[in-house]
């Protein structure tokens, strides 16, 4: 009973002694994100959007980005009468970003299968979570990217 107690003391110790700070909470990440132009889906679009509304610090530097988003739903398997099984959802993110004059491109590339539904509004909120994700993960991406420039 004493070994148990003092493991769990050392235990607590040990992990709380440790310096575990999140990704972006650091404030030298900080840059204030300015959208040129964008084109392309609507949905996908929006939550990057959205995403970017977070990087407004005047008092950092100025990113500003223009992309391009296309997303497509190809079918990849049939059953016998002919109706769609499977499908592959594929979204492509070009970006531009420019800082302090230099100029940077980059492609973002996402892709996955789903099943067919027998109900289509599942269906549809499903691949709009989807869509959530894959700009969500966009959004990740560009700003390592950005990190890495500066």
């Amino acid at each position: 009973m004493v070994k148990i107690f003092f493991l769990k003391i050392i235990l607590i110790l040990v992990l709380t002694g440790c310096d575990y700070t999140p990704i972006y909470s650091t404030k030298d990440g900080q840059f204030n994100i300015k959208v040129l132009s964008y084109e392309g889906d609507r949905e996908i679009n929006s939550k990057i959007l959205s995403k970017f509304r977070m990087h407004k610090n005047i008092n950092s530097e100025l990113v500003q980005i223009k992309f391009n988003t296309t997303y497509q739903k190809n079918v990849v398997s049939k059953n016998l009468a002919g109706k769609a099984e499977e499908y592959q959802l594929e979204a492509k993110t070009n970006y531009t970003i420019i800082i302090n004059e230099l100029e940077k491109n980059y492609s973002i590339n996402e892709s996955f299968k789903m099943k067919n539904f027998e109900d289509d509004f599942e269906e549809k909120n499903y691949e709009l979570r989807i869509k959530e994700n894959i700009a969500d993960i966009n959004y990740q991406k560009l700003i390592l990217q950005i990190k890495k420039i500066k």
